[in-house]
């Protein structure tokens, strides 16, 4: 796809999965700041509309630990905004808790999860012509029984975008977890796609050679990148 400096895929995986969590919380609750990223220079990416930025590395610690100073001067100049983004930094963990409300976490923990594995299908090298028998595809994240909790599209361009709201057209391919714990383990510690499906706690319909590919991309990203627990 574009030119990325490929040393930024994780970092910035990490950030886009920050911002797809807290995307979900605002619409949640109608408050939530959606924390959208920019690459800045010097290994440096800001979290929020102002105030605050992080060193590459730093972000990850914060992510791994829960705690790592962001750069003091950005802090100084927006003191109110960087003090709302880390307050809700740290609100996102809550959502990676299988004793809280499932039902409200699972849209959140997909997203992130989604926004980190577009990041690697738009950007990795390794993966840049993996896809290129697929356009115009729409897979649809699904409770059984209930509406999609999230989706993933390729545009005929060859873009892939994530989303949680309402997806509009037909899937090409339908993930449907037997229940909310299932789909919790499963988004937390990742999807084992034919052992699931055999045993009937997952079912896929459509085309399984997209979603195989999708599976095998989102193991990668998984293991390289920390879950936003802050």
């Amino acid at each position: 796809m574009t030119e990325f400096p490929q040393e930024r895929i994780v970092p910035w995986a990490a950030a886009r999965s920050i911002f797809g969590a807290t995307a979900v919380m605002g619409e949640l609750d109608g408050m939530t700041q959606k924390l959208e990223p920019v690459l800045l220079s010097g290994d440096r990416i800001s979290i929020g509309k102002n105030g605050l930025v992080f060193k590459q590395d730093s972000l990850l610690r914060a992510i791994k630990s829960g705690f790592s100073m962001p750069e003091l001067f950005p802090m100084l100049m927006n003191p109110f905004s960087a003090i709302k983004a880390i307050i809700t930094l740290k609100r996102i963990s809550r959502f990676y808790d299988p004793n809280l409300n499932l039902r409200e976490s699972l849209p959140v923990i997909l997203r992130a999860g989604l926004e980190t594995v577009t990041v690697y299908l738009n950007h990795h090298s390794r993966f840049n012509d993996m896809f290129s028998d697929f356009s115009d595809e729409l897979i649809t994240f699904n409770l059984a029984g209930s509406e999609p909790i999230g989706w993933l599209r390729r545009s005929t361009e060859g873009l892939f975008t994530a989303g949680s709201e309402s997806a509009v057209g037909n899937p090409s391919v339908e993930l449907t977890f037997l229940n909310k714990e299932i789909a919790f383990e499963g988004l937390l510690r990742g999807i084992d796609q034919l052992g699931a499906t055999a045993s009937g706690e997952m079912m896929i319909q459509g085309r399984l050679p997209l979603m195989d590919k999708i599976g095998y991309v989102s193991r990668i990203a998984q293991k390289e990148v920390p879950q936003p627990r802050l």
